[in-house]
């Protein structure tokens, strides 16, 4: 697909890759880059990542009774894929200096390739002074998609437009939800959440690209559709984002879908992961992530489903090629600094997903390794890598925008 090839690509695939590379990074860079989705919770939707939390003056609160620096902020927002087509939106926010989800937010927007309006609002409330305690809930319709943790909806939307390849899966999700976050500090956070939503199918409705290897977009695979009732408890150990000096993030979560909630869906699965960044010098660094899902009880429905392989897990491996409800993955990139925003680095990839819980055994996991060259340690990224497992195995380019995993 467009942003991937064997070690002899074509001049239309090159052209592509090229086309997609100079648009990623000038999106990358560009200080007026708008948000890209209709947010599934508050955090989603946070205004400009200029706003730092700061600790509270407890005159500000105390006297006033609203947080402090509290005012309106305009949420612009735009995506492409081919289910939707070109998607603009707008919202806005009443937001506080210091914490960075919104009190209140509204955003809508319209879904051009199948003329649908969606939409969001909802609010996140502190209980209390310090605010340790945050309680929020959301009411939604939008445009979803379990991979998110493989391409973001910005990068996602750059490949959709310029090279016709669309790596996220979508459906249709209307619905309600609510949260508690407990917060004591900036480094350990634990969260409740529950949500009640219509899941429905979404068809390849667009065709429109400026590049692309292929006369179509891939299609949209159906889905179970129906009702799910979710509760789901995560632990946050470390920094919300791993921060550039280095450090470790870890998380932890449980999904349960069905018991007593009821619904069309019934399953219960696990996930947690290790995200970490280690500086040997100013020139020399490490990073790598583990993460790691299982489902414990029922069956995933078809749209639930892990996949591993391609861009952002398995880079020498085609994309998606392993599925399953069950699934592991490690990244790892040893990066030297050459000259300013100019980074080679080695990689090394190794996981798998399958099904049943006791299968492990008798998995073959995939090891890839390679190398690439990054524009800015977040910033563009090409890579190089093959499947260590199979001698014949070809050499496959990936480029990807605001890092390589």
């Amino acid at each position: 697909m467009g942003c991937r090839a064997t070690a002899r690509p074509s001049a239309a695939a090159a052209a592509a890759v090229v086309a997609v590379a100079v648009a990623a990074w000038l999106a990358c860079v560009a200080p007026a880059a708008i948000a890209c989705a209709t947010p599934a919770a508050p955090a989603a939707v946070a205004g400009p990542a200029t706003l730092v939390p700061r600790a509270p003056a407890g005159w500000e609160t105390l006297a006033t009774g609203l947080p402090e620096e509290a005012r309106l902020r305009l949420l612009p927002a735009f995506h492409y894929n081919r289910v939707d087509g070109a998607t603009p939106g707008v919202g806005v926010a009443y937001q506080s200096e210091r914490v960075l989800a919104p009190l209140v937010y509204v955003m809508g927007s319209y879904a051009t390739g199948r003329d649908r309006f969606l939409g969001a609002a909802g609010f996140e409330a502190p209980i209390g002074d310090p605010t340790w305690l945050r309680a929020g809930a959301d009411v939604y319709r939008r445009t979803a998609s379990e991979d998110d943790w493989i391409v973001g909806e910005l990068e996602n939307s750059i490949f959709a437009l310029l090279a016709r390849t669309d790596y996220r899966d979508h459906y249709e999700a209307t619905g309600l939800g609510g949260h508690v976050i407990f917060e004591p500090g900036r480094d350990v956070a634990l969260t409740g959440a529950v949500r009640i939503q219509n899941e429905a199918s979404l068809p390849t409705r667009v065709r429109f690209s400026v590049f692309g290897k292929d006369d179509r977009f891939r299609p949209n695979p159906p889905i179970e559709q129906g009702d799910e009732g979710l509760v789901s408890v995560s632990v946050r150990v470390g920094p919300y984002r791993v921060p550039r000096p280095g450090g470790t993030l870890g998380t932890v979560g449980y999904e349960r879908a069905g018991g007593i909630l009821a619904r069309d869906f019934d399953y219960g699965r696990a996930r947690a992961s290790v995200r970490t960044l280690h500086r040997f010098s100013p020139r020399r660094a490490i990073r790598a992530r583990a993460i790691a899902g299982s489902t414990r009880e029922g069956r995933l429905p078809p749209q639930k489903i892990w996949h591993v392989g391609g861009i952002g897990t398995l880079r020498g491996h085609d994309y998606k090629a392993f599925a399953g409800d069950q699934f592991f993955l490690v990244n790892a990139e040893y990066l030297v600094k050459v000259r300013k925003n100019l980074f080679p680095f080695a990689l090394v990839d190794w996981g798998a997903a399958w099904f049943g819980a006791g299968n492990l055994d008798r998995q073959r996991p995939g090891l890839d390794a390679g190398v690439g060259l990054k524009v800015g340690e977040e910033g563009l990224a090409v890579t190089v890598a093959r499947d260590l497992r199979r001698g014949d195995a070809p050499l496959r380019v990936g480029v990807r925008v605001g890092g390589s995993f």
